[in-house]
C-alpha cells in the first residue's frame, strides 16, 4: 500500500482559512488530540517496559550506593554527594540513559508507524503533515523529559539523601539552583536529541546508524578542536552544568560555552531541525514493504 504526494492528502477544512485565527485553533486542537493518542500509546505500550528501566538504572545505582555499607564515605560532607551526582549525571544519565532514551523514543516515531502500517491513516486524515510532525516531536518530547526529568531528580535525592546539613544547603546554598540546572540540561537534552532523532526517522529506516554515529561524535567530543567540539550538543550540555568534571589529560581545552549562547543555540539547531523535518515530511510517501 502507499500513499502518494502529500500535497494531495487532505490538510485542512475548506473553511479553515489558513492564517487565519481559526487555523491556529484547529490545529492546536488536531496537536492535543494526536498528543492524546500518541502519549497513551508512549506510556502504555510494550516497548515503555525498556524506556522504564533505563531511566530506573542511575536510580537503582546511587540506591544502591545509598543502602551498601560505607557506600557514602562521610555523611557530612556534601562534596562526596556533589562530585558523586556530578560523575553519575554527566558520564552516565546524560551521555547515556537520555541519549539511547532519546534514540528510541524520538528515533521510532515515524518508524514505529511504519512498522505498525499505521501512518496512513495519519497522512489521509483532515491535518497537515506539518502539525503532525510537531505533535509528534511534543509526544517524545512529554515522555522524554517525564522520564528522565523523574530521574534526574530522582537521583539527585539518593545522591545527596544520605548526608547531613541539606537544610543549610538547599535554603541558604547553592542546593536547589543545582537541582534546578541539572533539570534543565535534562531538558534541553531531550529537546536537542529529540529534534536530531526525529529528523533522522525521516531518512533512515532504522535509527541505530545513526545513533552510532552521533554517540561515536559525542563521545570524542574532549579530544577535539574547539570549532569541532561546537558541532555537537554534549558540549553546549556540559556547558550549563553546575559542576563541571575535568575530561582528562588528552582533553583539547576550549573555553566553556556561555549560558546566553549555549541556550538560544540549542533552541536555534532544534528549530533548523524541525524545519527540516516538516520539508521532509510534506514531501513523504509511504509505501509498506517487508524489511
Amino acid at each position: 500500500m502507499s500513499v502518494s504526494n502529500p500535497a494531495a492528502s487532505p490538510a485542512l477544512p475548506a473553511n479553515a482559512g489558513s492564517g487565519s485565527r481559526h487555523s491556529w485553533g484547529l490545529w492546536r486542537r488536531q496537536v492535543a488530540a494526536i498528543l492524546r493518542l500518541e502519549i497513551r500509546k508512549s506510556f502504555l505500550g510494550k516497548r515503555a517496559f525498556g524506556l522504564y528501566f533505563l531511566a530506573l538504572m542511575p536510580v537503582i545505582i546511587l540506591g544502591l550506593k545509598a543502602v551498601v555499607p560505607g557506600g557514602v564515605h562521610d555523611a557530612a560532607d556534601l562534596s562526596e554527594a556533589k562530585m558523586t551526582f556530578a560523575i553519575t549525571y554527566q558520564a552516565f544519565l546524560l551521555r547515556l540513559v537520555i541519549f539511547f532514551g532519546c534514540v528510541e523514543i524520538f528515533g521510532n516515531l515515524i518508524r514505529r508507524e511504519m512498522l505498525d502500517r499505521s501512518l496512513h491513516y495519519y497522512f489521509l486524515a483532515p491535518v497537515r503533515r506539518e502539525v503532525l510532525a510537531a505533535a509528534k516531536y511534543l509526544t517524545g518530547l512529554i515522555v522524554s523529559y517525564s522520564l528522565f526529568g523523574a530521574s534526574t531528580l530522582a537521583t539527585f535525592a539518593l545522591a545527596y539523601g544520605p548526608h547531613s546539613g541539606l537544610e543549610l544547603f538547599f535554603l541558604h546554598g547553592p542546593g536547589f539552583a543545582h537541582l534546578m540546572a541539572y533539570l534543565a540540561v535534562t531538558f534541553l537534552a531531550c529537546l536537542g536529541y529529540g529534534a536530531v532523532f526525529l529528523t533522522f526517522g525521516f531518512f533512515f529506516k532504522s535509527p541505530a546508524i545513526p545513533a552510532v554515529v552521533v554517540f561515536g561524535w559525542e563521545a570524542i567530543n574532549f579530544l577535539l578542536p574547539p570549532v569541532l567540539k561546537k558541532i555537537s550538543i554534549i558540549y553546549y550540555l556540559q556547558a550549563l552544568c553546575p559542576v563541571h568534571l575535568s575530561e582528562g589529560p588528552f582533553a583539547l581545552l576550549a573555553d566553556a560555552t556561555s549560558p546566553w549562547l549555549a541556550v538560544p543555540g540549542l533552541f536555534v539547531v532544534t528549530a533548523a531541525l524541525l524545519a527540516i523535518s516538516a520539508w521532509k515530511v510534506r514531501r513523504m510517501e509511504i509505501s509498506y514493504e517487508e524489511d
